[in-house]
Formats: structure tokens, sequence, C-alpha cells
């Protein structure tokens, strides 16, 4: 195949789930382009067909109308009869995409996040402004340009626009594990939808691991569902503490929780990641000139200088002033790293099993709810070693974020079909910083219905 429409084709770029990718030449306008095209299995309808057609055209009808740096531009639609292939002709991005890097096995440079995170955000508020949902924001679908490392949102293949009356089959189109919990319901969606997966990527390239993990795709599900994600700043020391209330946001399972708008999540990320300074000691100030002002003025006409004799003892007075000043700085120093270390935050760490088949788990600090959850533990298996083994059980865990002190920690089970639950509470105090384990059993099977203890 050399051409496709009037383009011609170089090389191979990527495979994806639709079609195929190419590095093209367009002979028109002189430039290098990504030629997408889509390929249909065999045996399906036609209706499925035109309807797979449509799908596509909106991709590029969609994206057309968008305008971003963040943004892969597309220049071209249309259809080759000899081939019986669509395509759209779009910005060719050299360099890699973020799911490459991350594949190497390491977190990013944290400026670097910040930076295209805060464009990403952005982009995506032009296309939510526009009516416009990706729907699959992931690693593979952000690109890196070499050789500055911009990033471009690219595949807007899955987005619909709102006021669209095309089928809405394949609603929970996306990728498992950046997938908002929304998308694994089938509901309607919107940009907030978009932004938990941005805040899903950004968790990842900051810290090199996801925010929430299974074993296989319901567990995967069931986390994104329930589970909150490791603080961030325990995964990686020195990061700033705001950066756990912004993913906590941003990671809400409720949407009614998170950031409204693309515009929203880029602010608060970028105010997340500033590290605070400490404010200098003003210098002296510029005259009109911009030079410095003289520290002393000069001796008046008629006065002697001061005798050399005399100079040791200013210079001596001098001194001290200097070493008053430098005692007041490191004071100050003193008491602000004091006061950073003992503001800081203390976490629980949840590790709880259950053999509740099932019901609801409620755990309250000081009277407010903290963590919930569904309990659904696995059927009963029979037999004294299958429950010392623990078959019968459901483990999990969870992060509770706590300023330091004194605390009462109060659990709530309730089976299903109970009239009433089971509680258990417990005093915990935590000193700044600190992380300790809450550990919880639930269940009759383990010897009591509820119980609290900490380690």
């Amino acid at each position: 195949m050399s051409r496709i429409g009037r383009y011609v084709i170089q090389g191979e770029i990527g495979r994806g789930a639709m079609g195929v990718v190419y590095l093209a030449q367009d002979p028109r306008l002189q430039r290098r382009v990504a030629l997408k095209t889509y390929i249909l299995p065999d045996g399906i309808s036609e209706e499925l067909i035109a309807e797979f057609h449509e799908r596509f055209l909106r991709e590029a009808q969609a994206a057309a109308s968008l305008s971003h740096p963040g943004i892969v531009t597309i220049y071209d639609a249309g259809d080759d009869a000899s081939l019986g292939l669509s395509y759209i002709a779009m910005e060719y991005v050299p360099g890699r995409s973020l799911r490459q890097v991350l594949e190497q096995g390491d977190r990013l440079e944290p400026g670097w996040v910040m930076s295209f995170g805060a464009v990403l955000a952005e982009a995506l508020h032009v296309a939510h402004q526009a009516g416009i949902i990706h729907r699959d924001i992931k690693p593979a679908n952000i690109l890196l340009r070499a050789p500055d490392g911009a990033a471009k949102i690219a595949d807007f293949g899955v987005a619909r626009l709102s006021t669209s009356e095309l089928t809405q089959s394949g609603a929970s189109l996306g990728s498992p594990a950046y997938m908002s919990p929304e998308q694994f319901r089938g509901g309607a969606l919107d940009g907030r939808s978009d932004l938990f997966s941005l805040a899903a990527v950004l968790y990842e390239a900051l810290c090199g691991q996801r925010p929430f993990e299974g074993k296989d795709l319901p567990a995967l599900v069931y986390s994104i569902a329930h589970d909150a994600p490791v603080p961030i700043t325990r995964r990686v020391r020195g990061f700033p503490d705001r950066l756990d209330d912004f993913f906590d946001q941003a990671l809400a399972k409720d949407p009614g929780k998170r950031f409204k708008t693309g515009a929203d999540f880029r602010d608060a990320f970028k105010e997340a990641g500033r590290k605070r300074r400490a404010s200098s000691a003003p210098a002296a100030a510029p005259d009109s000139s911009g030079r410095q002002r003289a520290q002393a003025a000069a001796a008046p006409p008629g006065v002697k200088e001061a005798s050399p004799r005399r100079k040791p003892k200013k210079s001596r007075g001098s001194f001290l002033g200097l070493k008053f000043g430098a005692a007041a700085i490191f004071s100050l120093l003193l008491m602000a790293t004091g006061y950073f270390y003992l503001s800081r935050p203390a976490h629980l760490k949840l590790d709880a099993r259950s053999s509740i088949g099932a019901g609801t788990l409620s755990l309250r600090v000081d009277g407010r709810e903290v963590y919930s959850r569904h309990l659904l533990a696995p059927a009963a298996r029979k037999g004294v070693f299958n429950k010392i083994l623990g078959r019968d059980q459901e483990t999990f865990e969870g992060w509770i974020r706590l300023s330091p002190g004194k605390h009462e920690v109060a659990a709530r089970v309730l089976p299903e079909g109970a009239t009433s639950p089971f509680q258990d509470s417990i005093v915990v105090d935590l000193r700044s910083g600190e992380t300790r384990t809450l550990r919880m059993i639930a269940g009759r099977s383990l010897g009591t219905p509820v119980s609290l203890k900490m380690d």
C-alpha cells in the first residue's frame, strides 16, 4: 500500500483496536501527518458498519472543532473507495506516548508532570466547553513531543458530542485502570469523568504506581468504586501535603465532590504542587537609576575622617548587629520548621478482614464519616483448613488522613437483612506525620461481631 487517498504512506506508527495509524506525507501541503484508518472485523452487519462509520466520522467532526496546544490537531477526513477505508489525517507528534515513558519503570520529574498536567487539564476544559467528552484518557493517549516534552491528548475516537442524536451504545468505552466509577455503571457521563481519569494518570506519573490496582478486572473495578488510594505523600517523601487533598477531591467516587471544570482542576493542581518558600530579607531599595542606595552618608566638609584606631570598635558594633540579626533569622527558621513538623497530618492505614456475606461498613472519626464500603465475603467453604486459611473472608485496606491528636474511631457494620448493626470504637492518639495501622475484623466466624485495635 503506497497511498491512502492523496496521502503517501511512509510507515506504520501503531495499531489500535479499530485500525492502523500510519506516518504519511501530504503532497498538496508538503507536510507529514499521522493518518488514522479503521478496520472492521468480517461478518458484521451492514447496520453495525454504518454505525462504526458514523462514529469514525464523528471523531473528525468533534476533534476538528477543537483548537488548543494540548490537543492533537485534525487536518482532514475522507474515504478511499478503492481500498474501502475511511481515514483521518491529523497532526504528527514525533516522540513517545506517556505509556511508553512510564513503562521504563520509574516516576517522572515532578516539575514536568506539574507543567504538562496543567496543560492537559486546560485542554480538557476547552473540549468540555465545546460539549465533547474524551472518555478514554490514559497514558497511551497522551503524546509527549520530542524534544521539548510538550504533552498533547490524542484519539478522540470514543469522544461523544453531548448534543448528538447518534446511538449511545458503547457508553462505557475506555481503559479499565483509568476509568471513572460512573463509566463502569454505564450511566450518563460529563467532563468530570475525564478529569477523574486525568487525575489517575497524573498520580501514576508522579509516584510510578496507579491509584487503583486489582489482580483481575472485577477486583480492579471494585477498587475504583470503593477503595481510597494510598496518599501520594506516603508513596513519595517530600511532596506537599496539599497534593493529598488534591487527589482526595480529584479521585472522589461521587462526581459531585470532584472539580467541576478542567480550569478548576488546573488551578488546584498548580496550587497543590507549589512548595512554600521562606521569604528572604529585603535588599536595600534601589534609587531611580537602579543602583542601591549608599548605606552611610559621606562625612560633612571640615570633619576629619575617623582614625584607624577607632574603626575596629565600629566593626565590632556592626559584627554584633550581624550576630543578633543572624540569631533572629535562625530562631524564625527553627519556629517555622517546628510549626511545619508539628502541623503535618497523620494517617491511619485500615487493615480489615470480614466474613460478612453481604452488608455495609462505615467508619467515623469524631462523629464524621470518613470511609464506607460494601462488604461481600466469598462463599464459605467447608473444612477447618479453609477457615484457617481465611478462604471465607474478604480482606481490604484503606487510608484515612487525620490531624494530630486524640480521635475516637467508630466502626459500624450492618449485615444484609439485619435490623441492627454491629459496632465497636477505639480512641487513637496520633503524632504529627505518624502512620499507624488500624486493624478491623468483622463477622461471627471470627469470634466477635466487629472489633477494632491499633498496632
